[in-house]
């Protein structure tokens, strides 16, 4: 069984908002509805569980369709919480996807591809080059060639996640707390990837919508 696993217990501090920017409208629907809408539409993924506040759990299960788990006070507790859930009602689990609530650029066919390549890996990661400098306190010059960011979507393997994730880890990504030795694939895009962060964010969004970019 393969499970998606959409976070959503963001508060949206950087956004400026007392609305959580995953529940912002863009293009006439919240920003998670483009998300559980890939989701439900991918051939791999057998089940789509929201991790939120428990005040918006009941509202997006009926909206879209999808079991809810109560998140976390941080994104770990949010990602182990779903974990556990995952877990204590779906044992035969093998592998699980998680996805942020506010990228709503994400494809099925991508949800179809990481999936896929569990056969192969333990790991499969969303990455992408630095094309910018990179600066440290204290170096005069940093090579940035051996460096690159890691984003949503993250997949794994069930059972070595489960086994190797905790929630009071400092780590800022799923992929930093599985076994040194576990294969991982890097997924590397060109295309965009784009995370609403800040109200600016919404105007670019809109206009890849409106060119079907």
């Amino acid at each position: 069984m393969n499970i998606s696993v959409i976070l959503s217990g963001g508060t949206g501090t950087r956004f400026g908002n007392d609305l959580p920017k995953q529940y912002s409208m863009l293009g006439g629907k919240e920003i998670i509805g483009y998300v559980a809408n890939s989701l439900k539409q991918s051939s791999q993924s057998d089940k789509t569980l929201i991790v939120s506040a428990e005040k918006d759990m009941e509202r997006l299960s009926a909206a879209y369709g999808t079991e809810c788990a109560v998140g976390g006070d941080t994104h770990n507790a949010s990602v182990k919480n779903g974990l556990d859930h995952i877990k204590s009602n779906y044992p035969n689990c093998k592998k699980v996807l998680f996805a942020d609530a506010a990228r709503p650029f994400l494809a099925s066919n991508t949800v179809d591809e990481y999936f896929a390549m569990l056969d192969d890996f333990d790991a499969v990661i969303t990455a992408k080059h630095i094309t910018d400098s990179l600066g440290c306190d204290g170096k005069q010059f940093v090579d940035r060639s051996p460096y690159y960011l890691i984003q949503k979507p993250e997949a794994f393997c069930f059972d070595m996640l489960y086994n190797s994730f905790s929630a009071n880890s400092p780590a800022t990504a799923i992929v930093q707390q599985i076994p040194l030795n576990a294969k991982i694939k890097k997924n590397f895009i060109t295309r965009h990837n784009l995370k609403i962060t800040y109200p600016s964010d919404l105007p670019l969004a809109e206009y890849m919508i409106k060119e079907g970019k």
